[in-house]
């Protein structure tokens, strides 16, 4: 197992993504349009180039070219994959990205449950892990455990390269530090450099993004939705996403999207943001056990399919708040699709309530050409959206020029980690895990 700099960090294995806040994939690079990095950004562009191609693409002279590619090569950036189709004469060579073994690794939290799973660069699971958790908890109580399981599950793969790690926490998330901001149900996290843990613990590129926000960005990159795209997470708790031709609305400090912690009446139950009648406290996840005397979301979901009729009359009235505040943000943003996740969103009878109550509180000429549909690709969309950022940033022309100029080891070996130590008082919290194979996709 090994892992790749720090300084190279995110993007399509085989295909550069065109847009990402932050530059797209063949940016403008220190060195021009002839850049190491701009040559490499063309290679990802598609499965494969020849030199010819590049030399008439670039119109660079052969000399530039080769002496580019030569330190792409000895970055082990590229490879040749194996001759091109040929009419005649000796045929050339296609070059490609050289994603071999290069993996991510990507942590998926929600307030009561977990995912770990190690993926390819394309976000395709490879293996993984789910588990029980509970995010109240202290960070430093629950961080170490987790960051054992994924270096665990990273090492069953000796051969593997770890490109960057990524993680989506029920928390709005500082774009510009990676640090969560005050949380609702993660009190204290704000304090815990989440961010600088995981660099110290694996030496790589490191993603901390909302969930919700996660969810919708790999929504859009499994789906190619090049328009606007608006998810909605519905599960423990409540929260959204909006991605704009494949980029993702963070906001002004890293609170967009924090839908459940809108007031929708003036009294009410009382919310763990210390409000009272906020759409969480009336109809998320808990808000939901609380009324029914529950304790396990897996309760209501297997109750509302055995149409338990008292579970669907409460699913029903927290689905038309939640509905009556999606059609706010739908009148807001007009989007063309409308994506409903998490445990209790992708619940038909969920979703249809929501889906009416949106179509019934919008103006006609904001739903003319909009989809409600129900998560894609489910449980993985998380690991899509964050292992497309993470690679993108990793691979961008920008990263890939500093990376050469700064002539840093393209792979660095990892050496066995040592279990992290928890420093919180008393016994950490146990994790429950189910390991599962992932998709052989």
């Amino acid at each position: 197992m090994s892992s790749e700099p720090p300084e190279a960090v995110a993007a399509d294995s085989q295909g550069a993504d065109s847009q990402h806040a932050g530059g797209s994939a063949a940016g403008s690079a220190p060195g021009g349009s002839a850049s190491a990095g701009h040559i490499f950004a063309l290679i990802r562009s598609r499965p494969g180039w020849t030199r010819q191609q590049l030399l008439a693409t670039t119109g660079v002279s052969r000399t530039t070219l080769f002496e580019r590619l030569d330190q792409l090569f000895r970055a082990n950036l590229v490879y040749e994959a194996g001759a091109a189709n040929s009419d005649g004469g000796r045929p050339a060579q296609l070059l490609r990205f050289d994603d071999r073994d290069r993996v991510v690794l990507i942590f998926d939290l929600g307030q009561l449950r977990g995912r770990i799973a190690v993926a390819d660069l394309a976000g395709r699971t490879l293996r993984m892990e789910t588990l029980r958790l509970d995010t109240s908890q202290p960070p430093d109580q629950l961080i170490p455990q987790l960051l054992d399981q994924g270096d665990a599950l990273l090492r069953t793969d000796g051969a593997a390269r770890l490109v960057g790690v990524g993680m989506g926490i029920p928390s709005p998330v500082d774009p510009a530090t990676g640090r969560l901001l005050e949380g609702t149900t993660m009190r204290h996290w704000e304090d815990y450099d989440l961010a600088g843990h995981l660099r110290d613990r694996w030496g790589v590129p490191v993603l901390i993004e909302n969930d919700a926000r996660a969810l919708a960005l790999g929504e859009a990159a499994a789906t190619a939705d090049d328009g606007i795209l608006l998810a909605v997470k519905y599960s423990h708790g409540i929260g959204a996403g909006i991605v704009v031709n494949g980029n993702v609305i963070d906001g002004a400090n890293g609170a967009a999207g924090d839908i459940g912690h809108i007031r929708v009446t003036d009294d009410g139950p009382r919310c763990s943001c210390g409000r009272s009648g906020c759409l969480a406290a009336w109809a998320s996840g808990r808000a939901i056990l609380r009324d029914l005397g529950l304790h396990d979301l897996d309760d209501v979901v297997h109750a509302a399919l055995d149409g338990d009729p008292v579970v669907l009359d409460a699913l029903t009235a927290a689905a038309r708040r939640v509905g009556r505040t999606v059609a706010s943000i739908v009148a807001t943003v007009n989007p063309a699709r409308l994506v409903l996740g998490g445990s209790l969103g992708r619940l038909d009878v969920v979703a249809g309530v929501i889906e009416a109550q949106v179509r019934a509180d919008t103006v006609a000429r904001a739903l003319q050409d909009l989809r409600v549909t129900p998560t894609r690709v489910a449980d993985e969309s998380s690991t899509i959206g964050l292992s497309r950022q993470l690679v993108r940033g990793a691979y961008s022309a920008e990263a890939v020029d500093a990376l050469l100029a700064g002539a840093a080891a393209p792979v660095v070996p990892v050496k066995p980690a040592k279990p992290a130590k928890s420093s919180g008082p008393g016994q950490p919290t146990r994790l429950a895990v189910t390991r599962a194979p992932g998709p052989s996709r």
